[in-house]
């Protein structure tokens, strides 16, 4: 990540909790921007400049700090292209010096130490990235419990297309008097089993396509444990909202893709904002697809996606991606 005056203004503003503030230098005409933090001895303020400005620049925002009353740290981030002249006469602030070329401060001064930390802290981020790449044990697994028990209830019911409710609920699916007489195993059960063939497609593929990312950000036990606390948590939605039989691995689904949100919330100043758009649009086209079909059970994909959401956002671990290497 190169850096400028915009990045680490926004860096202070976002990670620090600094605010900024206009001054206007005369001699360059132009207004300038200073990040400014209250201290216990006064005002920790930053400002960033170019070399061939940094006297000017630095002068005019003391100017401006004098103004206030209080006591202040200054700390001008000088950048430059390499082969620093510094400047004379250089008193009442500190410098932390950026070289363009090495993308790196090449050293700081007095009361910098913090600045130049910070500036180190935003590089590192911008040469490391999220490595979401690999194949997923877990989600081969997933997926064949979920295609062997749809072969045997398919076989059995002799019917590959439309699978027969009352097989279904003879293997588990979700049936609320069965529940009520004490049979909860079928808030697990009903996770595995589904209707027919184009059921089971579309919720195998959209766990083909989630479960290697999401075993990558979250790693597998967390992983296994959003998918199977996600699909409770649907099945308790559908007993409690819905009286009809329920079966699938959709509210399971909808967890990953409310973890997926966690994520793209959690990792949006790095990965950027598409991430998280694409997440939303497949959701909402799901969600839009629900609603305008009879047979889909709509609360089991809330409570699935909501579920998935708190638990992720539980589970998430913020210090993971700022380890790993290209």
């Amino acid at each position: 990540m190169k850096v400028n005056e915009n990045s680490i203004l926004q860096f202070l503003v976002k990670e620090q909790g600094f605010f900024v503030e206009e001054y206007y230098c005369n001699p360059l005409e132009e207004k300038r921007w200073i990040a400014l933090r209250e201290i216990e001895s006064g005002i920790y303020a930053v400002i960033v400049s170019e070399e061939k400005n940094e006297t000017v620049s630095a002068e005019y925002a003391g100017y401006y700090l004098r103004e206030k009353g209080q006591e202040f740290a200054l700390i001008n981030v000088v950048i430059t292209d390499g082969n620093y002249s510094g400047t004379e006469n250089q008193v009442f602030y500190s410098r932390v010096i950026y070289d363009r070329r090495s993308n790196g401060v090449t050293q700081y001064e007095r009361n910098g130490e913090f600045v130049y930390n910070c500036i180190k802290d935003m590089t590192e981020r911008g040469t490391k990235k999220i490595s979401l790449e690999g194949k997923s044990k877990i989600t081969f697994g997933l997926i064949v419990i979920n295609v062997v028990v749809f072969l045997i209830t398919a076989l059995v019911s002799g019917n590959f297309g439309d699978i027969d409710t009352s097989v279904l609920v003879y293997f588990g699916a979700k049936q609320n008097e069965l529940i009520q007489s004490g049979q909860y195993y079928r808030l697990i059960t009903a996770m595995f089993l589904h209707g027919g063939i184009i059921h089971i497609a579309f919720n195998m593929y959209a766990l083909y396509s989630l479960g290697n990312l999401i075993e990558n950000i979250y790693g597998k036990w967390k992983y296994l444990l959003i998918y199977f606390l996600a699909g409770i948590l649907s099945t308790t939605t559908s007993y409690i909202f819905s009286p009809y039989v329920s079966v699938g691995a959709s509210g399971a689904i909808f967890g990953l893709f409310g973890a997926a949100v966690v994520f793209g919330l959690k990792e949006r100043n790095r990965i950027g904002k598409n991430f998280l758009t694409e997440i939303a649009t497949v959701i909402g086209m799901n969600i839009i697809i629900g609603l305008s079909s009879r047979n889909i059970d709509n609360f089991a994909h809330f409570g699935g996606l909501l579920g998935g959401i708190v638990i992720a956002f539980l589970l998430y671990d913020n210090k993971k991606f700022r380890q790993q290497e290209v």
